[in-house]
C-alpha cells in the first residue's frame, strides 16, 4: 500500500510540474475534445409542438460529443460542436398536494442532436486556461411518441458556453465546461376562451449541459 501511494504521489507531481511551465495555446494548433456529460432538458411550453396539447419536460439525460477548435492566435479561434442527447419527453407534473406526489410520466423518447460553430476565447497560456466561447447553428429534434406519426424537425439554435481547459503537457489534457442551448420553435396556435385569443408565444427550447472530457493539441 505505501509503494503504491508513493508511486500514485510521484505521477501526480510529475504531471503538475510538466504542466507548470508549457505554454500549451498556440497560434496554429488544432484541438480535439471528446466529452461526455449530463443535459438538463428544459420545456416545451403548450402550443409549441403539434404532438402536445400541454407542457411537456425534456427529461435530464446524459449527453456526449464531440468538438473541434482552431486557434487562429492563443487568445482566440473557432470551433465546431457536435452534441447528442437521447432522452425522453415527460408530463409536465408539479402537484404536490396531499397524496398528489410530483413523480412524472414518460410520454416518449426524444433524440436531440446539436450541430453549432462557435467563436473561443482563450485567456491563458499555461496550465489552467480559462475560456469562454458563443456561436449559433441548429438543433435536429426526432421525436418516437407512439402511435402519434410524427416527423423530424431541424431548428435555429444558440450557445453561449465557459469552462476550463487543464493541460498536461503541450498536446494533452482535460476540458470542464458548462453550456447553455436555446432553440427556436414554432408557434402552433392560440386558444379561445373567455370571448379572447390566448396565444403561447414562448417559443424556446431552453437547455443546458455540464461536461468532462479530453483534449488533443496538434502539432
Amino acid at each position: 500500500m505505501k509503494f503504491r501511494g508513493s508511486l500514485v504521489f510521484a505521477v501526480v507531481v510529475f504531471l503538475i510540474s510538466s504542466a507548470a511551465s508549457a505554454q500549451v495555446v498556440r497560434a496554429g494548433t488544432v484541438e480535439i475534445s471528446p466529452f461526455a456529460g449530463y443535459l438538463f432538458g428544459g420545456t416545451f411550453d403548450r402550443g409549441t409542438t403539434a404532438i402536445f396539447n400541454q407542457d411537456v419536460d425534456v427529461a435530464d439525460h446524459f449527453d456526449f460529443g464531440g468538438k473541434v477548435a482552431y486557434n487562429v492566435t492563443s487568445k482566440f479561434g473557432f470551433e465546431a460542436i457536435y452534441t447528442r442527447s437521447e432522452t425522453h419527453f415527460e408530463s409536465h407534473n408539479h402537484n404536490d398536494g396531499l397524496f398528489g406526489g410530483s413523480g412524472n410520466q414518460t410520454l416518449g423518447d426524444l433524440d436531440i442532436d446539436y450541430f453549432l460553430g462557435t467563436m473561443i476565447w482563450n485567456f491563458g497560456h499555461e496550465r489552467w486556461v480559462p475560456f469562454a466561447s458563443f456561436g449559433a447553428g441548429v438543433a435536429h429534434l426526432v421525436p418516437h411518441v407512439e402511435p402519434i406519426h410524427s416527423t423530424a424537425d431541424t431548428r435555429f439554435s444558440m450557445t453561449v458556453g465557459g469552462g476550463v481547459k487543464v493541460f498536461f503537457d503541450r498536446h494533452f489534457g482535460m476540458r470542464f465546461e458548462g453550456r447553455y442551448y436555446g432553440t427556436s420553435l414554432p408557434d402552433h396556435g392560440c386558444d379561445s376562451h373567455d370571448g379572447h385569443d390566448h396565444c403561447h408565444n414562448n417559443g424556446w427550447l431552453s437547455n443546458g449541459d455540464v461536461t468532462g472530457g479530453l483534449v488533443f493539441a496538434f502539432p
